[in-house]
């Protein structure tokens, strides 16, 4: 009797040693990876402009047509398409720009690339809103956009002041 209490006290001290000792293992394994270091890839992208068809969208270096994410500036023929076009134009022609993505709507349906797009640390996108020179777009289905409060202050100011198509 004495032999098997000393057995099974000796089998669950194994099953105990056993479950602990694999877990500090994988504990010491995880810790190592996490000291490995990887390559980071940026949410931000970088490129060239190299040409403005109006005020929201771009074509950029790598051959893709780039469209301004939750802002539509005015079409040819609109009252203040060439401004828009112009003041995008002076912002990123021939300069490399950054641009953001939302994570759910990156390419539209006519295959353009979606974005948020920075030159120099200022967004495009709520530039041409601040200036009355792109309306805010919103879809009502559609989750929050990134910037969509500094989207609608930035088309409230310009409304207030009047400035470009909120000239009235």
């Amino acid at each position: 009797m004495k032999n098997k209490v000393t057995y099974l006290i000796l089998v669950l001290f194994l099953m105990f040693a056993s479950f602990f000792g694999g877990s500090y293992y994988e504990k010491k394994k995880i810790n190592l990876s996490q000291i490995t270091p990887t390559p980071l890839i940026s949410p931000i992208q970088k490129l060239t402009v190299v040409e403005v068809s109006d005020g929201d969208t771009l074509k950029l270096s790598d051959g893709k047509t780039f469209r301004l994410y939750g802002v539509n500036a005015p079409e040819v023929k609109e009252p203040f398409f060439e401004e828009a076009k112009a003041f995008t134009e002076n912002l990123t022609l021939n300069k490399e720009i950054s641009f953001e993505q939302e994570e759910n709507y990156k390419v539209d349906k006519f295959g353009r690339t979606l974005g948020y797009v920075f030159i120099g640390g200022v967004n495009l996108n709520i530039e041409l809103v601040r200036n009355g020179l792109a309306r805010v777009v919103l879809y009502e289905k559609r989750a929050k956009i990134k910037y969509q409060d500094e989207l609608l202050f930035a088309e409230s100011e310009a409304k207030e002041k009047k400035l470009g198509m909120w000239k009235k």
